[in-house]
This record gives structure tokens, sequence and C-alpha cells, in this order.
């Protein structure tokens, strides 16, 4: 019933048709009646003739009579017109009202009902019909010296046309003038200029049917599926009745803004508080009603707080729902996302936005609103008659849908794409996915003691640096800087063989708490299954003892078939036991302790503690459910029977740790070396501990024989390397992932580290077989191994190799914004360092001496030939990998060398072009592999027998052309002889005149090409000062 017959109230009626709409579950708003028919009167109301007052004034002559300052304003006055508009229902300050427009041919004129007895009219008064008002008195608005009329206790309405059409009122807000009373009202040329830039919203009348409930909390409906309804602006004092799925609404001088936010629908209405939403049909349907937006909610309170726009208010409402969705309720209540009811405490949601929506308007720019105007002035003045549309300055997506943004193959580098086994990595930023989603989730630690951030769709492992505190866990926190990094193996030669790792890497100062965990500050879950809100609180008069860790083991699988993993921590007991609830500062204890060493073994759920404990840390152990002062000294066992051995101590699951905050430095001078000192030392019996950037890694098979290298794609960032060694290859027959890990089954890794500052660089090899898999090991990244193992090769190269307690840690991942790593100094062929270390010089190639262009199969190693391997049947690949190899003399006037190119060098030495290499390649497709040798300059090697091969021919003259002969730029490490004292040299022949001369030549240094680059003269040039400039001759 969209219209009421004032006769009837205070009568006996009967309800022919009706509907009783329950409340909700929670809801404020009580259940009410939809009366579906009009209401049929018991005993018929006393007919009252309307009685027409000779004296009516005009809303025209009624203007006059407000604006005439000398008419006495204690007198009474009717006025009749036809009805304009009806505004909505305000209450302010706990005083109701509502204003309607009388109008005639040349103006109108306002009322307002503000007397209680009267707010009936307000479901009364159909707009078009013709209206006497009486005894209408005059009055002044508060801090204006505008006067209105007004209806009195003693006022009645009569209605003098009936069956009039509904008037649709459409403004001319889209000209520059706007009719208003009996004046025009010009708009200033600065508001032009403004509206030019701003789009002006029209007023209208809409008509339609309420089809879905978008958010009612936020006052977002959806009519005829294709307009957006926003009643955010308006108020509601019924509570909404009546919006329920299938009604029919009415809303008349609603702003209509096209395109206001990309997250709805084209077309959006919005309605001030002169706007006016009419039920005109309820709804026939099962659908319940939905709470709307009330003064308390905290929609309405940060709209009027940041004085938002409508597309600003849009956007903050879908974050808000996205929000709720992410948390709500199995870690967040609903009401600590909106903050405690009555309290200044901002809550999730306000901590979330408040940035954001600070941005959105400078201080002071923005006016509150003036209800006079926006209800009863002319022009009418409103937020929403102006707006500009607003781009999402990010978004809130639920953490399953983040890995779908990567997980596509062409954000992976497709070089090499023959190669069977192929392991990549894509890092993504946040302004690389679409609309910058901004993290946020719970931290808590998973039964196998990963460290992951999830919320109420998925959860993803994550990497914290450096270790984050432990009252993080449980906690709610929001990341905007991070790197979304995707990890990928994948094996061609099976549909199947894929397997793929996603996972967060943020840094612990771009962390934002939105939520603690109050309910367990100081420790994490014993056990991931616990939800939030069963987690144990840490209280009592429990026994605690304060504990210094010394060294820190890696994570390793147990022994038995369980699975299960464990690690060990060393320490030392620093005083004796205390009750947690001891009156004693740390520092006092800390320093009258006399330390005595324990063994920690973390097994079961307590590994969680891996990600948090780091060496030469005061921590508090606290046995939880344990007031046993002794209980430490009971559970603790003897590993040898020596009293100066350590304790062994199991750590129970359920005991937690504290961090303690302390002034002292533990750590010792010595204990991280450097990469250069690990090439430098001599042998050691014991386990280092290094540091250093990644700048390779590969992928090696369990005999250790092949490997594979890593591809990488940084969006818009160069990241390729300057250790650029071609690939070896995998002698294996089958391929197969392991069940609990990334890697293939017995693979490890093979990471180069590097050091900026000298250059120097070490080859580290990983066994990730019985531990979890690194995440964060990129190449860029600084790491520390603690507990390595120095090797020295059977040629004298140095490298590290990892023992089952090496423990990896990423200090910090690859820089976002950095440039290609530091180029090496330049030196000369005479000053070699001596050590396999990067150095670049300014050379040429003088002679090559020979070359082999083969195709590998990319499954067992052998040569590939006419598209199978040649082991075929027993090899069954269709895939093979293309490989160049040269060694040429090179010199820079100062010596000459011995180079090893690959690959790519061996095309750009040649000088050919990319369209040229590729023909190569196709060729020697056809035979598998070719071999070129050429004389030397010295004879030194036998010269290629004369041959009708016409490849070979065309290869002998690529080599011998004088194109090859060229200034280049070539980044190098050289190989170091396995014997110091025994130095190596050839007979080498020399002819003067009519003698010949042999004597032993020392042979030249032999290094590996990493980098080759063309140069052109004016960089000749400024290499040449450069070097000039770094001391060399």
């Amino acid at each position: 019933m969209s219209h009421l017959d004032l006769s009837l109230l205070e009568t006996l009626v009967l309800l022919p048709c009706w509907s009783y709409i329950p409340s909700q579950h929670g809801s404020s708003t009580g259940g009410y009646l939809e009366v579906l028919a009009p209401p049929l009167p018991i005993i018929p109301p006393a007919l009252i003739e309307d009685s027409v007052d000779p004296a009516a004034l005009t809303p025209t002559s009624a203007l006059l009579l407000l604006n005439d300052r000398s008419r006495r304003r204690k007198s009474l006055f009717s006025v009749t017109g036809k009805l304009l508009f009806v505004t909505s229902l305000v209450n302010i300050r706990q005083k109701i009202f509502f204003c309607f427009y009388l109008e005639d041919p040349q103006s109108w004129v306002p009322v307002i009902v503000q007397v209680p007895s009267k707010l009936s009219w307000y479901h009364a008064l159909c707009v078009g019909e013709t209206y006497e008002i009486t005894s209408l008195s005059m009055l002044s608005l508060r801090g204006s010296t505008r006067h209105v009329f007004a209806v009195t206790a003693s006022s009645r309405f009569h209605s003098h046309l009936r069956q009039s059409v509904p008037h649709i009122v459409t403004s001319t807000n889209e000209q520059t003038k706007v009719k208003g009373g009996n004046k025009e009202y010009d708009y200033p040329q600065k508001l032009r200029a403004k509206m030019e830039k701003e789009r002006i919203a029209k007023t209208l009348t809409y008509e339609g049917v309420l089809t879905r409930v978008l958010d009612a909390r936020a006052g977002l409906y959806e009519l005829d599926r294709k307009v957006t309804l926003c009643i955010a602006y308006l108020q509601l004092l019924n509570g909404g009745r009546g919006l329920r799925e299938g009604a029919t609404l009415q809303i008349s001088n609603v702003h209509l803004q096209q395109s206001p936010s990309p997250l709805f629908s084209t077309l959006v209405l919005s309605c001030c508080l002169r706007s006016k939403l009419t039920v005109l049909e309820f709804s026939r349907i099962c659908s319940p009603l939905s709470p709307v937006c009330a003064a308390s909610t905290l929609h309405l309170h940060l709209l009027f707080r940041y004085r938002l726009t409508l597309p600003e208010y849009l956007w903050m409402s879908d974050i808000m729902d996205k929000l709720q969705q992410k948390l709500c309720p199995r870690f967040v209540k609903n009401c600590y996302l909106s903050g405690p009811h009555g309290s200044r405490t901002q809550g999730v949601a306000e901590n979330l936005l408040h940035k954001t929506i600070s941005s959105f308007s400078k201080p002071g720019e923005r006016s509150e609103r003036d209800l006079q105007k926006e209800i009863l002035g002319e022009p009418h003045s409103c937020p929403l008659q102006t707006y500009s549309p607003l781009l999402p300055p990010w978004c809130l997506l639920p953490i399953a849908k983040l890995p779908s943004l990567v997980s596509d193959d062409r954000y992976l580098q497709t070089e090499e794409s023959v190669c069977s086994l192929q392991w990549s990595y894509h890092v993504a930023l946040p302004e690389d996915l679409p609309d910058r989603p901004v993290l946020v989730g719970v931290l808590y630690i998973s039964s196998s003691g990963t460290l992951k951030l999830k919320d109420q769709t998925c959860s993803l492992p994550c990497l914290v640096l450096p270790l984050p505190p432990v009252t993080w866990i449980g906690s709610v926190l929001e990341v905007r800087q991070y790197q979304l990094v995707t990890e990928k193996v994948k094996n061609k030669e099976k549909m199947d063989g894929q397997r793929s790792k996603t996972y967060f890497l943020f840094l612990t100062h771009n962390v934002k708490i939105l939520y603690p965990y109050e309910n367990c500050p100081k420790s994490p879950l014993p056990t991931s299954n616990l939800s939030t809100s069963k987690k144990p609180r840490v209280v009592g008069p429990w026994a605690s003892r304060l504990l210094l860790i010394e060294e820190v083991e890696g994570l390793l699988l147990t022994s038995d078939i369980s699975g299960e993993m464990q690690f060990q921590a060393r320490a030392s007991w620093m005083g004796s036991p205390r009750p947690l609830d001891k009156e004693e500062t740390d520092g006092n204890e800390i320093k009258q302790h006399k330390p005595s060493k324990v063994v920690l073994i973390f097994a079961g759920t307590s590994i969680r503690w891996h990600h948090f404990i780091q060496p030469y840390s005061v921590y508090r152990l606290i046995a939880s459910g344990e007031t046993d002062l002794e209980i430490f000294d009971k559970l603790a066992k003897q590993t040898l029977p020596s009293p100066h051995r350590p304790q062994c101590l199991t750590i129970p699951c359920e005991w937690t740790l504290q961090d303690v905050q302390t002034t002292e430095n533990f750590s010792p001078s010595k204990d991280i070396i450097s990469v250069e000192e690990v090439l430098k030392m001599r042998s050691t019996a014991s386990l280092l501990n290094v540091t250093g950037v990644v700048s390779r890694r590969l992928m090696c098979d369990p005999h250790g024989t092949s490997m594979y290298p890593c591809r990488s794609h940084f969006p818009s960032k160069d990241r390729d390397t300057i250790f650029a060694n071609g690939p070896l290859y995998l002698s294996l027959t089958y391929f197969l992932f392991a069940s609990d890990s990334f890697l293939p089954d017995g693979f490890s890794i093979k990471v180069t580290l590097c050091e900026e500052a000298s250059y120097a660089c070490v080859s580290v090899y990983l066994n990730v077989s019985r531990g979890p898999y690194p995440l964060g090991l990129l190449p860029g990244a600084t790491v520390l191994l603690r507990g390595v193992e120095r090797k020295v090769s059977r040629s004298g190269s140095v490298y590290l190799r990892s023992v089952p307690v090496t423990c990896v840690r990423i200090l910090s991942p690859p820089a976002q914004n950095s440039q290609q790593i530091a180029s090496p100094p330049l030196v000369t062929f005479a000053q070699l360092p001596g050590l396999p270390v990067p150095r670049r010089a300014v050379c040429l190639v003088s002679c090559v001496l020979s070359m082999t262009l083969s195709w590998d199969c990319s499954l067992c190693g052998v040569t590939f030939c006419k598209g199978s391997c040649l082991r075929f049947p027993s090899c069954p690949s269709k895939s093979g990998d293309f490989c160049a190899k040269a060694s040429v003399k090179a010199e820079d006037g100062s010596g000459e060398v011995l180079l090893h190119l690959q690959n790519e060098a061996v095309s750009l030495m040649l000088g050919i072009s990319d369209n040229m290499w590729e023909a190569l390649k196709t060729l020697i497709l056809s035979r598998g592999k070719v071999t070129v040798k050429n004389r030397g300059r010295t004879y030194e090697t036998m010269a290629e027998e004369q041959s009708e091969d016409s490849l070979k021919s065309y290869l002998t003259s690529l080599m011998t052309r004088s194109r090859v002969c060229r200034p280049l730029v070539l980044t190098f490490t050289q190989r170091i002889r396995g014997s110091l004292s025994e130095e190596p040299s050839n007979l080498t022949r020399f002819t003067r005149g009519e003698r010949d001369y042999i004597t032993r030549v020392p042979s030249p240094a032999t290094l590996t090409c990493l980098r080759l680059e063309e140069l052109d003269p004016r960089a000749l040039c400024y290499l040449i000062r450069e070097r000039n400039q770094a001391g060399c001759v």
C-alpha cells in the first residue's frame, strides 16, 4: 500500500491481504506487516466536506509574502497548489520532519512539516495532485534569514484533483542555469570550468523492481538487474521495511550517475535528503529483510567522517564487503571489524582504509553537508550533484585467487623451451597485478612448520624478512609492498609432469597489524587445527626460564616412517627458573646468570618455532600448564655420561616462547664469514657460516652429474645475471616428483654465491631432499648459510656443500628496482687475480682453435639427430637442446689467454645474424653434431684436412674471416689449476732467420666466458679510460 487514507487512522479496519515479515536473527528491527491491499473500515468513517478557502494564496503570491519582511509573521495562511515533490523524513537532534513543494505555472514554495501529529501526511500526499494547505505559519530557519511556511497543529489539507498522473521531474542541471522560485541562478565562471572536469548528475524519478540486495548495511541494491541504487546518503527511519527482493520501488528526485565506479553497474542511482523512496508494491516472493544501514554502522561512520563522494563510497563498500568475506566470522568477529561500539578505537576495516580514504581530499577541502541547502536550497546543492569517476586505488582479493594471477605460462620466460625439464620462476609486484591487490590475512604456522598467510578461502606460504616477532602469530596483517613468487618445475615429456609453488615474500617494516591476537599475544598455536577463538592463553603462575639461543640447525626429516620433521638448537640457560608472574626484570636476571649449556630438540608441532628463533637472541621458555620450577631439569637428559656435556631437552608441543628484549650483544665478532674469506682460507674441519648474494641457481640430478638452469622473469626489469654458464643435461630415463617436495625426487640445488664488494663467487650444493624447500632462494637474494662444509675439487676449485644440519636463512629478497648486478672491474690479462672471481677485459679474438655445434637429447644427453634420440627406442625423447662450444685465443696487448665460449657467446664471436644462427641450428639438426678445428698461428694444433663437406668448409670460413678479430668486452672467470706448484708449459718453436728455436713457454691462462658484448669506438675509449683510472697498465 503506497498511499495512506488518513480517515482510517485510529479506526477499526480489516486487512484483507497482508504478509508478516519476521525479524532476522541478530537484527534490531522487529517483525512487521506488509499490507498488500487497502484496509477496509469496519465502521464507515464520517464524511467531511472539503471547504475551499477563497483567500488561499497561490505559490507565486506565497513566495512574495515570504520575501516581504514588512508583513506580520504571526498570521496564518492557506496555500493552494500542485504538489511538486516530497522530501524524505529526516531526524535531526531527535526532531523528525519532512518538506513538500507546491507549485503553479510561475514558481513553487516549500512547506515544512514537523508537528508530530501531522507526520502521517508523508504517507498520504501524492505527487501531481492539487492540495490546499490551511493554517500555515511562517517559520525562520535556524542560522539563516530564510523563511518557509510551516504546518501547525490546526492545519489540514484538502485535495482538489484526484486520479492525476504522477509528475516526472527532470532537473535542468545539464545546463548552466537552474530555475528555482521566480528567479534564475547563474553558475559562476569558476564553477562552469569545474563542471567541465566533473560530471553533473541528472535528477529524475525512477520506478523499478528490486532484483537483488547487494549490501544492505551499505545501502546498496540492484534494480531491474541493471541499475544500482545507493541509499546511504538518505535516512530510512522505518528500518528499510519493504526493501525485499521483488518489491516495486519509486524513487523521486534521485541523482543518476553514469559509470562512477567500475566495480558496479554503469547506471547508479543515489538518494540525497531531497529524494523520496516509496514502495509501490510489496514483494510477493519469500525473501528476507536484510538489516539496512543505520547511523551506528561503520559505513555511515566513514561516509560522514571522511565526507566521501559516491564513487569513493562505492569503492569503500566493496573493500569492506570483501574484507568481511575474508575474515568474518572465523578469524575476526563482526564487532571487531567495525570497532567497539561507542569507542574511539579504530576497527580492522578503518585501520585498513584510513590511509587511502584520507588521501581522497586535503584537510578542510570538503565542507560538511548543509542540510538546509540540500533540502530547501535553490539551486539544489548536495554531495551527489557532481562526481568524478574513480578507478580503484587498490583491491582486496581472496588469497585463493592470487595464484591464478601469475599461473599463466605467459609470465614465465620461454627461452630454451625444448628442454624436457624446465625450472622457471616469476616474481610479481603489486603494481604488476590488476588493481594492485593488498594482502590481508592471518599469520599462522601449519603442522608441517610452514609459515602461512590465510583467510577463509585459502592459505599460502609466506616468507617474512627478517624473522617476524612471535606476537604476530594469530594477528591480522596488512601488506601493501610484497612479492608474489611462483616457481614451476615442468616435464615436457609428460602431460602431468608439472608442479608449482606460489608464496608471498615481504619485509617486516611493510607489515601493519590490523587486529592483534589478544587471547594469546605471546605464543603461536600448538597446532594448526585450532581455530583462532580456541587458542590457549599464556597465563597463570607457570614455570619459565630464560635462555640464550647460540645455534639453530635446519629442519630435518626424522628417520622413522612417519615423515615428521625436527630441528635442534644449542642454547644456554640464563638464571634459574621462576614463575611467570613473578615481578623481576629480565635485565637483572640476564646480568646475574651463570650459563649452563643445553641442547633443545623441537619435534612435532613445536617445529613452528623454527621461523622465529635466531642465534644470539634471548627468549623466555614457558612451561604451559606446569607450576613445578624443576620441570626443566626433570625433563632434561644427559647426552653423554660426562659432567661437561650439555643436557638434552625435548620441548613439549604445548610449551611456548616469548621474545625478550635486551641491550647486550651476545653475537661473536667472527661468527659469519664472506665468500672471499672462504676462497682464501685453508681447509678446515669445522662447519662454516657464510653469507652472500645468490647470482644463479641450478637443479642437479641425484648423482650430481647434470644440472638444469632456472629461467626467470622479472616484470619490466633486466634480471640477467653475469653468471650465464650454459646448461648441462640430465642423464636419466625417467622423471618423478616426490609426493612431499616441490623439486623432483632426489634432486638438489646448486647455488652460485657471490660477494658484491670483491666479486668473488663460490658454488654451494644444497641437498633439500630431507628438508623443506627453501623459499626465497632467488637470484639477487642475500642468504646466510649456517653449517656448510668447505670442499676442494680435484681441479683445485673451492666449493661448499650442505650437511643434514645446514640452515638456510634468507636475509633480504631481490631488490625490486635494482639494476643488473654491478659490472666487475676492468683488468688486463697480465693482471689476472688468480682466483675464480669475475673480471672484465677489453680484448680481441686472435684465433679460433675449435668449434663444436651439436644437438643433445633433452632426456638422456646423447646426440639428438633428425627429431629423435640416437638411443631410440630405449629413449623415447622427441626433443633436444642445441649446444655450441668454442675454444679461442684472445689478447689485449698485455698477454694472451685461452678462452672457452658457449652458446650465445659463440654466435656473437662469429659475428653472424640471428637468422643465420637459426639456419645453422637447422642444418646441424640433420647431422646431430659437427666439430671443426682450425690451424693455430704457431701450429700447435694440427690443420684440418681438406674436406668436401660444404658445411664444415662454411664453418671454417666463418672461423677464419677478419670479422672475428674485432674489439669485444669480455666478462670472465679464471680457471685455477689443481696444483699451483706445477706450472705447465708447452714446447714452442720460434724461427729467426735460418735458425729454429724450441723452448718451453708457460701455458696461457685459461678463462671461462661469462658474457661477451659488442663494443663501439666510443665505448672503447670510455672503457680504456676507466681501466687506466683503475690503475691498469
